[in-house]
This record gives C-alpha cells, structure tokens and sequence, in this order.
C-alpha cells in the first residue's frame, strides 16, 4: 500500500505542470485561470480551427510575452443569437458559461445579480484604463458602483444615407440636398418615381434616433429622456422624436420607400443592402462619407458601387455597451486584468478582432499596412470580427489596411466626432430600477407589444399610437419616470 501511494504521489507530481500550472519568477509553481470571453459579432461567425488559432496566439502573448497567470478561452457568438444566450447563461452559472462578458442591458444586469461590481479593482487591475477612458466611466456607473467598464471608441457616430451610386446618378437625384431625415423623403420620392419597383431603405426603426437628434432628445433609463438642456425627464415615448419617427415610418412605408417586410423581415440592415435587395440604408458610423461608401463598395456581395451623403450626427449619450465580469467568475481579478488589456494593450485587442497573422492578415514588407492573405478577402477570411471593433474594448486601436480601413470606423474622425458632439444635462447618469422593477416589467411588457411595430412603420400611428400610451400609464410608466427623476436630481446635487 505505501509503495502504490509513493508511485501515486510520484504520478501526481508529474502531471501537475499538465494541470495548468506556470513558473513564476521565484521558481515556484502559479495556477493558470482560465477566463472566458463570449464577444459577439456583427458578420459571420468564425469557425472553430480559425478561432482555436486565435485563441492559442492570444495565450501564447499572455504566457510567454505578458508572463500572465491566466489564458482566455474565445468564444464568438452571432449578434442576434447573444441578446439570449448570454443572460441564460449568466443566470445558470453553467460550467460553459463565460467569465468575461459584453453588457447590452447593465440596469437589469445589475439588479439580477448577473454581474460583479468592479470597485475593488478600479485602483490597480483597471487603473490603466480608468486613466485612459476618463469621464466615459461615468456611464459603466449605477447607485455608487461601478459594474461595467464602457467601450473606449468613436461611439459618436456620423448617420449616413448610403446608396447605390449608379442607380442615383443616372436618375439625376441630387443627394446632397438630404441633410435630415425629414428631407430625405425628397430624395427618396424622386427615386422613387425614377424606380417604382425598386426601394432604397432597409428598415425605419432608426428614425427615433435621428429625430432625437434634431432636438437633442436624450434617452435616460431606456423608458424616459431629457429634451435640449433641461433636466426634467418625461415619459420617451411621449417626445416629439419618438412621435415623429413613428409618423415617417409608417409615411415612408406607404409610400414603399422602405422594406415591404418591414419588422417580419429577419435579416439585418447591412445584410439586406450588401446583398442587393434594397438599393440603400441608413446607417451610422465613427467614419467620414467616402470612407463608408468604399467599404460598402468593397463588401457587397453583387458587385454595386455605393456613394454616402450625412443625414445626422449624434450627441453625446451615456453608452449602454461595454464588458463585465460574471458574478461566477472564480477569479475576477484575473478577469479584471484581461479587461484591462483589451483597453491597453493593442496586440491583445488586435487580436481578438483581427485574427491571427498570417491566418487572417499579413504584414507589408515595411511592417506598416496588412492585407488578406493571398486569395482571400473580407468575406473568405477565416477569422474577422472587424464590424465588431466598436463593441468591445479600445476601438480606437487598430490596423491599417493596403486597400482601405474596411472596418467602417476612422479613428481620429472618431475621436473628433467625441469631442465636437454636444453633451446632453444628465450624461453618464444611469438610473438603478430596484425600485420600480415591478413597472420595469410591465412596461417592458407594453413596449414589446407595440414599440417594434410602430417603429418599423408597420402599423397605422393614428390607430395604434393612442392605445400604446395609454396601455403604457397603466402599465406604470410615471411611476418609472418619477423614480428615475428623484435620482437624477440627487446625482445633480452630487456631481455639481
């Protein structure tokens, strides 16, 4: 019996450095963590060999270069699949469930219990970030904690009109004459005339948005907003932006300028306009015109030439996207410090976003530019979250392409569309709804029911409009919008 536990005890010793275990500095043995990040993206979902090889370069620099104590496991997930997988995954704690995640909903997050608070590694984990994001913390804040750190990126972006370049010149159309949405209907309506079967709109649910704009009309808390510089917040779906977004969509839909389906279709706006069935869209981005209208050119899948004209520019807004930590996590701190990585270190966010060199880009003889491997492109490259670079981390790292920046972002335009957005009173104020989670769930409830087909235009307004407003006061929607008030003018008396 003792010489089989010697020869166990001997096994055992062997096998440890198998387990995950690293030398440190002094000789001794550190355990490796082993910290998951689920990042969503925006385009196709990479294969698992091309991530498995993203995955082993990232470690590699986390081991061997950074000399780290943890190594990531990649895994990317489908933008329409992650709005459902990740909360089911955060509320079971499953033994795939990731560690590190993106956080789309922090209010309803945090009062869940689905992510931590980051107030102890604010100091020193995250204090190199802290320092480089400065005041975009605020809107990682909510009731005194910390609980994500937001995206570092130009998320002000420049809205566009972006459309099928030879079908709008041989028409005659002058674009240059759409400077809002509201104006836009012209354009819409000579092209219109010039093809009755043809339309150059995906889907109207942006009109919200670029309204708000016109009058500086600030979402707070998702159910309430602010208008122009007062402070007093109202019922969002009450304003003149939301109303007027609703009237144009359903206007713009009769008229067939937008999308038939309208919200039955599935497919996203840019898969829709890459793929020919509508002959523009509105988007947004953090680049200039041209610089958009070469990627659209460069990524379509039949072969058109797009132009874009600026219908809008945002203000600033407290962001609702960024990355957390899973309240599972067995070692946050480990976690806190890849976060922080991907804010600091740009091979780290590279990448996660790029590839793997020589797998999904190569370098120019002068190490300046990369481009695709030979024979592959945008859309054949194994791995590419490009369109996700404004999801996640510092996205005003990045690399530089031979042919173009076919991200859709420009870092300095983006940096200067920041510091040029106007800043709406209650900026980086997110309101906590513990104490109207009841009405939270009930007006979400009314939203869900009537918002989407409204915003989409497939409803008559003057019919459905009223019932929407209605049904939402019953629901509780000023009780919501009171609560949140209270704690604004408390946030207001605290931050001066």
């Amino acid at each position: 019996m003792k010489k089989l536990l010697v020869l166990l005890l001997a096994a055992m010793m062997l096998l440890a450095p198998l387990a995950g275990c690293s030398k440190d500095n002094g000789g001794g043995e550190q355990e490796i963590s082993t910290i998951t990040l689920d990042m969503s993206t925006l385009f196709i979902v990479p294969n698992l060999e091309a991530t498995q090889k993203v995955e082993d370069v990232l470690n590699d620099y986390l081991l061997n270069t950074l000399h780290e104590t943890f190594k990531v496991h990649l895994i990317i997930t489908a933008i329409s699949d992650y709005f459902q997988k990740i909360p089911m995954e955060l509320a079971s704690g499953g033994d795939d469930a990731p560690d590190v995640v993106q956080v789309f909903s922090m209010a309803d997050w945090v009062n869940n219990g689905y992510i931590l608070a980051l107030d102890d590694y604010l100091g020193k984990e995250l204090k190199p970030t802290v320092d480089l994001i400065g005041n975009v913390l605020g809107s990682g804040k909510m009731a005194g904690h910390t609980y994500m750190i937001p995206r570092y990126f130009g998320t002000v972006l420049d809205w566009k009109f972006i459309y099928n370049k030879k079908l709008v010149e041989d028409a005659g159309v002058d674009v240059t004459k759409a400077t809002n949405i509201d104006n836009l209907g012209d354009v819409l309506a000579e092209l219109k005339t010039a093809y009755p079967d043809e339309h150059f709109l995906v889907y109207c649910d942006q009109f919200n948005r670029l309204y708000g704009l016109m009058d500086h009309t600030s979402v707070v808390g998702t159910y309430a907003a602010t208008v122009g510089t007062s402070t007093t917040l109202k019922n969002y779906y009450e304003t003149d932006a939301y109303k007027n977004a609703i009237y144009k969509a359903y206007e713009f839909r009769q008229k067939g300028y937008a999308d038939p389906e309208g919200s039955a279709n599935t497919l996203s706006h840019d898969a829709v306009v890459m793929g020919g069935s509508s002959k523009g869209v509105i988007m947004g981005h953090s680049a200039q015109a041209d610089g958009i209208a070469s990627m659209f050119t460069k990524t379509n899948t039949y072969g058109a030439e797009f132009g874009a004209v600026t219908i809008g520019i945002d203000d600033l807004s407290t962001d609702t996207l960024g990355i957390g930590i899973a309240h599972y996590c067995k070692d946050p701190a480990a976690a806190a410090r890849f976060i922080n990585l991907l804010y600091t270190d740009e091979f780290v966010w590279i990448t996660i976003i790029y590839g793997a060199e020589g797998q999904d880009y190569v370098w120019n003889a002068d190490h300046t530019k990369v481009k695709y491997p030979d024979g592959m492109d945008f859309n054949s490259v194994p791995y590419n979250c490009i369109y996700s670079c404004g999801m996640i981390g510092n996205g005003f790292q990045g690399l530089e392409y031979e042919t173009s920046d076919e991200s859709g972002s420009d870092r300095s335009y983006g940096k200067e569309l920041m510091n040029k957005a106007w800043c709406p009173p209650l900026y980086g104020f997110t309101p906590t709804t513990v104490n109207v989670m009841n009405e939270i769930a009930a007006v979400s409830n009314v939203v869900d029911q009537y918002n989407k087909v409204l915003i989409y235009g497939d409803v008559n307004p003057d019919e459905v409009y009223p019932q929407f407003l209605a049904a939402l006061k019953e629901a509780g929607i000023e009780k919501i919008v009171a609560d949140y008030q209270a704690q604004a003018d408390e946030w207001l008396r605290a931050n001066g």
